[in-house]
């Protein structure tokens, strides 16, 4: 029997290109996407694309406009008990992204949002998996070595979205007796590794818009001691790599890091792309605290549109184990591609699309 799908975070930058890769490994799936009414015309787009790429496609997809915070998840119960009667696979890709969200909006979202997405699994009689997207910063300040089985280790957290989906994760792993669930814990998501296309600039992108909109005359500096090791994956090895243990039982239990086996230190990759931008080589070092300060003020935020919280990932020293990542990936052509290889794809795409409209109207 083909499987059905109930799939959060739809038509969202990472889900819509999981989709794309789960309709290519089973053809005849079903799916039902739980979107915001808003988000319709987008989600209505995005499926007549992925219809025109695996034809009756957009015949065997639904979109059910609800909300995750709500009982039912914002459906009616006789649509509700339907849609949970004829679910096998559950993706839960629905969060708040946001560094700088407040506490009460991402504990709503990400965490009551996750526990009823979690009631709605134990309603589907014949759930085979629940596949639930985390992310690698659930580790909050740690330091270190973090590895791929541990959740709450006394960490404090940089922000609440860290908090929100560290309380999120731990909820789900707190039901895995009795339902079978992979978390899957994305590092910093950047554009396609071939394309550099993405829907968002954040993290590293703040970066390489700063330096793109200051003259060449104006020198940059290290911000902070550049030795920390930064997360970044693209967004097509991680929905490759989701895609490809959905159909692994293997990976029921397990947690598993897609982060860079071989991340870079900030100063090389401030390095490069100084040099794929013809620019000078960076000038002395701004302590992290010293960049911090004055990122808190809002004169500062507004002349560089980099954002306080977004800094310190760039200088935060920790390294996530990818040993669960290995051993599924082991026997396919799947691996991470080196970061410093395919940087200049993505700065590429950002001269060529310098504003981004993103999926709430907002640009960057």
């Amino acid at each position: 029997m083909s499987p059905h799908v109930f799939f959060t975070g739809f038509p969202g930058f990472i889900g819509k290109q999981l989709i794309e890769r789960l309709i290519h490994d089973e053809p005849e799936a079903s799916f039902t996407f739980l979107i915001q009414d808003e988000m319709r015309p987008a989600a209505e787009a995005s499926i007549v694309a992925l219809d025109a790429k695996r034809r009756g496609f957009a015949a065997r997809s639904r979109l059910v406009a609800g909300d995750i915070t709500q009982r039912w998840l914002g459906m009616s119960q006789d649509l509700y008990q339907e849609e949970a009667a004829r679910t096998s696979h559950v993706w839960h890709l629905a969060a708040v992204y946001d560094l700088s969200v407040p506490e009460p909006i991402a504990y709503r979202v990400n965490v009551i949002g996750t526990a009823n997405l979690l009631d709605y699994c134990e309603a589907c009689p014949g759930l085979v998996r629940l596949d639930y997207v985390s992310t690698c910063y659930v580790s909050g300040d740690r330091t270190g070595l973090v590895r791929e089985n541990e959740l709450d280790e006394g960490q404090a957290f940089k922000n609440h979205y860290e908090s929100t989906k560290a309380w999120a994760e731990m909820e789900v792993r707190r039901r895995m007796h009795k339902l079978p669930v992979c978390i899957h814990r994305p590092g910093i998501v950047v554009g396609d590794s071939r394309t550099g296309e993405t829907d968002k600039y954040d993290g590293p992108y703040f970066i390489i818009k700063l330096l793109m909109r200051l003259p060449k005359w104006v020198p940059m500096v290290n911000l902070g001691e550049g030795g920390s090791r930064v997360n970044l994956v693209p967004v097509d090895f991680l929905c490759d790599g989701m895609a490809s243990v959905w159909n692994e039982p293997a990976a029921l239990g397990q947690t598993i890091h897609w982060a860079d086996p071989n991340p870079y230190p900030a100063k090389e990759i401030v390095h490069e792309l100084l040099r794929i931008l013809g620019r000078p080589r960076s000038l002395g070092t701004v302590p992290p605290d010293a960049v911090e300060r004055a990122l808190a003020i809002k004169r500062v935020r507004e002349l560089t549109q980099v954002p306080q919280e977004a800094v310190i990932y760039f200088n935060h020293d920790v390294i996530y184990d990818t040993e669960n990542q290995h051993r599924f990936l082991e026997g396919t052509d799947l691996r991470c591609p080196d970061f410093l290889s395919y940087l200049p794809t993505l700065v590429q795409y950002v001269k060529a699309n310098p504003r981004k409209e993103f999926l709430d109207g907002r640009e960057a």
